[in-house]
């Protein structure tokens, strides 16, 4: 599983140890029961990280995707106007022509 933010897996693992620190001080808590404790929270930081990291992927590539699209839209928008426009000009120079041409004759 992928982390995007290692420092901060650690820095979870260390703040759920840090309760333990008087204990290991005190000789309440053995190194080896310490280690094996922090190793399971380092762990489970982990996994919670890259299941965080995962889902904040997949909406950021959802929030992307949306605004292309709506980006594609709006050019696709503009052009069908400026076709529009340019057709009603068309018609506009048409007529006159005609209207100027059967004034002349």
């Amino acid at each position: 599983m992928r982390v995007k933010r290692p420092e901060l897996v650690l820095a979870g693992a260390v703040a759920l140890c840090l309760p333990m620190v008087p204990g290991i001080l005190d000789g309440g808590i053995g190194t080896m029961a310490a280690l094996t404790r922090f190793l399971m929270a380092l762990m489970a930081c982990w996994a919670a990280g890259a299941v965080l990291s995962t889902v904040l992927t997949r909406y950021n590539e959802a929030s992307r995707r949306a605004e292309i699209l709506r980006a594609i839209e709006a050019a696709q928008q503009a052009v069908v106007n400026a076709n529009a426009a340019t057709d009603a000009a068309n018609a506009r120079a048409d007529t006159d022509e005609n209207a100027g041409g059967s004034a002349l004759r």
